[in-house]
């Protein structure tokens, strides 16, 4: 009987080409074999993020090594949209379901920061880049967004591009809305998330000094730094279309 799930997929940082055979690292053999529990003969779903999704059959298999022969191109690469995202992380496993979903959700570049009011004082990258490769298998997108260098919010802002502009998701806001300033400007793709308690009045004024930084509301109650990412991002994809 056929199987009637998708194919499982993995992502490896290596070149895809018909018919070629693909050495297996024992991370990526212990995730095909205990996590997606692919065996020998079986089928799954690879892809690199720059060359589209092929299909390839595990040729061999054991404990500490696994062989694919790749079999043919799937899905071709296509352009995706470009949508930033800079936050203060923010502790324990919540930073990481965030993460999770922002990827879901199609986040490109994920830039964290330290703020006066950060708890967060060292960024986890390989924690971090497990997660997004994990969200990105799982959810079917053919790329994994990029994390850059963990820096603070005014070094971060002195070496931005300022054609580059940056919608502020500010529960003090009380003028505009996220919604009715999409309408208007079609072209922002970065957006800023704040700390647990906020950016600090000192920040907060050098933010409103930037002509390129739009602080904006997303609604009347006080959202948690996770749940304002995911909400900000999803009406700023929903605008987008």
């Amino acid at each position: 009987m056929k199987d009637i799930l998708p194919l499982k997929r993995l992502f490896i940082k290596t070149e895809l080409k018909e018919k070629s055979l693909i050495n297996l690292s024992v991370s990526h053999t212990h995730y095909i074999s205990n996590v997606l529990r692919i065996r020998e003969k079986q089928k799954l779903s690879i892809f690199n993020g720059f060359q589209g999704e092929w299909t390839g059959v595990i040729q061999s298999l054991n404990k500490k090594k696994a062989v694919i022969l790749i079999e043919k191109q799937i899905k071709k690469k296509e352009k995706e949209k470009l949508i930033n995202i800079i936050y203060v992380p923010i502790k324990g496993h919540r930073n990481y379901y965030l993460i999770e979903k922002i990827t879901e959700l199609g986040v490109s570049n994920i830039f964290p920061i330290i703020s006066e009011r950060s708890v967060i004082k060292k960024f986890n990258y390989k924690k971090a880049n497990a997660c997004l490769i994990a969200a990105s298998q799982q959810s079917g997108r053919l790329s994994v967004p990029e994390i850059h260098e963990f820096k603070s919010l005014k070094s971060l802002f002195s070496l931005w591009d300022k054609n580059n502009e940056v919608i502020f998701c500010d529960e003090t806001e009380k003028k505009e809305t996220f919604n009715n300033f999409l309408t208007l400007k079609k072209n922002i793709n970065t957006i800023l998330i704040g700390p647990e308690g906020g950016f600090s009045p000192s920040e907060k004024n050098f933010l409103k000094s930037l002509n390129y930084v739009y602080g904006l509301s997303l609604g009347e109650r006080i959202l948690r730094a996770d749940t304002a990412a995911i909400s900000a991002l999803t009406l700023f994809i929903h605008k987008k279309k």
